[in-house]
């Protein structure tokens, strides 16, 4: 009898160390495989992301500074005429009082107004003098400009394109001064001011309004763009086998020692290298035929387009546009010659109405179209190659593209937002070689610098949110580096915007943008190493559920042997208890 139990207690201490055992394994295997499929993520500055948010680290500020100069000739006259120092006092003091009565606490585009040296000469003689001008203080930094005040028979100001702006005021007192420059101050700088501020508000709604007014037309910045100009033919017939498109964009002679065309777009491209960087390509495709049959206008005998036709004007079915491969975004200015049966092709909404001028039209944030209608008549081309399209018939059609190009790039027009807030004059004198003039120029760099950094932030925002609603996605360091990065960038951006470096502000905004996006589509984010809790569910429940049933089974049934182990042990303590209270009992009674 003490054999057996001997035996079955040695079997129940082998079956508890084998179960013990599976149970240790699992239990010291649980963390290791914790640990081995659980999600990398590195930290992220979210705090700084907040603090930047609500551009609690770095206010964006864009000073401007303009040098006034008082004409000397009526001051030499009379000791009664207007002081340079009571002139820049009243306009300062003037611009405070309009912010107060405006609301505005502070100003981002703050315009300091500082007294320059005084000048000698009229206006009207001098600015078209090219032996006078360079008595003109020319300024060379961005966001620096020179006023040039002096009496005239009008109001009237002349904004020149290398940062020099001349004023003529009817009344030579300080009032009229004053007002006269605030009022050309407020002309030329209050859009941008207003564009800047809704660029930089924090407000949801008002950022909606914003991009869709101001950012229908401009491409979203980036660093270069590749310049697609393209010649679709309609039909071989029309005899088109080349054209001079280098010779135009460059100003290259198309036979040498002969005398160079006029350079239409390598100035503009030079000028704005400082923004951003392009590479021009052009190409040739023939037999480009429309989708739908243009409508024939029988009073004047020519086809016409609709407007509302014009968005089904490409053919992106048959119309190869992508002629190489580029990591650069694109603009295709497309040049379309239309075959001799759909011959003059001109755009106007029916018959018998007015055609465009300029026989184009511009596709948003894309590029822009110019139809090109030859000559049909081949005795007037006898003397010339027909086949070839020259630089006289490519000279309108680049004036065209360079118009849409300066749209597309997000280039103002400043003549058309000061007219309409002024009440004298403003004239806006353009650049010679068709470029954008040193006020455009310094315009788009604050406004691309405000565009990047709140595209930056906005890229970071997005970035962190969604890591922050899927707690299972990889993030790896060099992500975490990449934010931080960028936000350092955005800091040394707004540095350089309130020491007013307007170029280098720009290039570090174009890091911070580039470093942000860069982190947001990084492809690690979705990668194999992403498993949602529902994907984990399925993978690991045929493996765990088989294996846990009898490990939990096992461990109940022991469990409850060992309470009927120890419920036998305590009842066979009782009966030995009552017995020997039994036998004290019997043995009382027989004493």
């Amino acid at each position: 009898m003490s054999a057996d139990r001997h035996s079955m207690a040695a079997n129940d201490k082998t079956r508890r160390m084998v179960i013990l055992s599976v149970w240790a394994v699992v239990l010291l295997g649980l963390p290791l495989w914790w640990k081995t499929t659980r999600v990398y993520r590195a930290e992220l500055p979210y705090d700084s992301i907040d603090q930047w948010n609500q551009w609690k680290t770095c206010q964006p500020k864009f000073p401007i500074r303009v040098n006034l100069h008082l004409s000397e000739t009526k001051q030499q006259q009379s000791g009664n005429n207007p002081t340079l120092s009571d002139v820049t006092q009243g306009v300062i003091r003037r611009v405070q009082e309009l912010n107060t009565a405006h609301g505005v606490k502070e100003s981002l585009l703050a315009v300091e107004f500082i007294a320059g040296k005084p000048w000698t000469g009229s206006i009207n003689k001098d600015i078209t003098g090219k032996d006078k001008i360079r008595f003109y203080r020319t300024s060379t930094v961005p966001g620096t400009y020179d006023f040039y005040i002096s009496p005239s028979n009008v109001t009237h100001a002349s904004i020149r394109s290398q940062r020099q702006g001349f004023i003529q005021v009817q009344s030579w007192n300080t009032d009229h001064i004053i007002d006269t420059i605030v009022e050309t101050s407020g002309a030329v700088f209050g859009s941008e001011e207003r564009i800047i501020r809704q660029l930089l508000n924090t407000n949801e709604d008002t950022q909606g309004v914003r991009k869709v007014q101001d950012q229908l037309k401009t491409v979203k910045y980036a660093p270069g763009y590749q310049l697609t100009f393209s010649l679709f033919s309609g039909d071989a017939s029309n005899g088109v086998r080349e054209w001079k498109m280098q010779e135009v964009i460059h100003g290259e002679a198309a036979v040498p020692l002969v005398e160079k065309t006029k350079p239409y777009l390598a100035p503009f491209i030079k000028t704005m290298s400082t923004v951003s960087k392009f590479t021009i390509e052009s190409q040739i495709q023939h037999y480009a035929s429309l989708a739908f049959t243009p409508q024939l206008d029988s009073s004047s005998q020519e086809y016409y387009l609709t407007p509302d036709a014009l968005p089904n004007f490409i053919n992106a079915a048959e119309w190869s546009l992508a002629s190489t491969v580029s990591s650069l975004p694109s603009l295709n200015f497309l040049t379309y010659v239309p075959k001799p049966s759909e011959s003059p092709l001109v755009i106007k909404t029916g018959p018998g109405a007015p055609k465009s001028t300029t026989n184009s039209f511009l596709i948003p944030r894309w590029g822009g179209v110019a139809i090109l209608n030859r000559d049909t008549d081949r005795t007037k081309r006898a003397e010339e190659h027909p086949e070839v399209i020259t630089v006289q018939d490519l000279e309108p059609v680049m004036r065209v593209f360079l118009t849409q190009l300066r749209d597309l790039m997000g280039v103002t027009d400043l003549s058309t937002t000061a007219q309409s807030s002024s009440s004298f004059p403003i004239v806006f004198h353009k650049s010679l070689n068709e470029a954008p003039t040193t006020w455009e120029l310094d315009n788009l760099l604050r406004r691309r610098s405000a565009e990047n950094l709140v595209d930056s932030l906005a890229t970071i925002s997005s970035l962190a949110r969604l890591v922050r609603d899927t707690p299972n996605m990889v993030v790896l360091d060099h992500i975490q580096r990449d934010v931080t990065d960028a936000l350092g960038d955005i800091g040394r951006s707004c540095q350089h915007l309130s020491r007013q470096e307007y170029v280098e502000a720009l290039a570090a905004s174009r890091d911070g943008l580039v470093k942000s996006e860069t982190a947001f589509f990084d492809p690690t984010m979705v990668s194999m190493l992403y498993f949602p809790d529902e994907h984990k569910y399925a993978i690991y429940m045929p493996l765990f559920v088989p294996i846990s049933v009898p490990l939990l089974m096992s461990l109940l049934r022991e469990v409850k042997r060992l309470k009927e182990k120890k419920k036998q042990a305590q009842e066979d303590k009782d009966k030995d208890s009552q017995g020997h209270d039994d036998r004290n009992i019997k043995h009382d009674k027989q004493e």
